[in-house]
């Protein structure tokens, strides 16, 4: 038994923390007793098995450790998550999404293979080998409406990869949470220009982006973008 007291968010369901305020960590239940997807830390806390969840390794980790206004997560949600990768962040989000789904979509082959061995026992991700870039070429999989796209792809037109998605899937109410990499768009140019610049393709694109949390403590030259449709 862990002496570890680990309680509820204040904002967020389904996710938890421990510790003192400048010094939070954050936990999902683990839907999978006894498994763990990439060596994080499991932790009994009166007879619930939680996962540790680290920011330095989940950008929406990170995110929630930002303190951001909006309380982009419920336990019903239907999500696209582009670049699931090995199934980190993903299989922390099925911990919370219980009772609705995710579809994964990644690119690389590697990568898949890897995200269909950590999620094999999660019912509520459904995997996707696909290129983002072509939101088209994998609507045959995906059979609800989509109330919450998560963006984390190393491309330089990752506004434009958002907005194809966005623009195919999501609900007119939906949100968009985009992790922009700078340097993955620019390398020459500043952080900060590239920032203003990912705004501004969603803003004349009928996107309104609602706030700027900078994760740069846990991702260097990382931001992230919380954005819904104009009304």
């Amino acid at each position: 038994m862990s002496k570890i007291e680990i309680r509820n968010h204040p904002k967020f369901p389904n996710v938890f923390i421990s510790g003192p305020q400048d010094k939070l960590k954050l936990y999902t239940k683990n839907v999978v007793i006894g498994k763990r997807i990439y060596g994080e830390r499991l932790i009994n806390h009166r007879g619930i098995e939680y996962r540790e969840w680290d920011p330095f390794r989940s950008k929406i980790a990170a995110l929630i450790l930002g303190n951001p206004m909006t309380n982009f997560l419920a336990e019903n949600l239907k999500c696209l998550y582009l670049g699931a990768s090995s199934g980190t962040s993903i299989s922390h989000l099925s911990d919370i999404i219980q009772s609705g789904i995710i579809y994964g979509v990644e690119f690389a082959e590697r990568s898949m293979r890897q995200l269909l061995q950590n999620t094999s026992d999660r019912t509520n991700i459904i995997p996707i080998l696909g290129d983002a870039r072509f939101p088209e070429e994998y609507s045959r999989n995906i059979f609800t409406e989509i109330d919450f796209i998560y963006q984390d792809v190393a491309q330089p037109n990752q506004a434009e990869i958002a907005l194809s998605n966005c623009n195919y899937y999501l609900k007119d109410d939906g949100i968009l949470i985009i992790a922009i990499k700078s340097q993955s768009i620019d390398s020459l140019q500043k952080s900060e220009h590239i920032y203003d610049q990912e705004k501004k393709i969603l803003e004349k694109s009928g996107y309104s982006v609602i706030e700027s949390v900078n994760i740069h403590k846990y991702a260097a030259n990382h931001i992230i973008l919380v954005v819904k449709k104009s009304i």
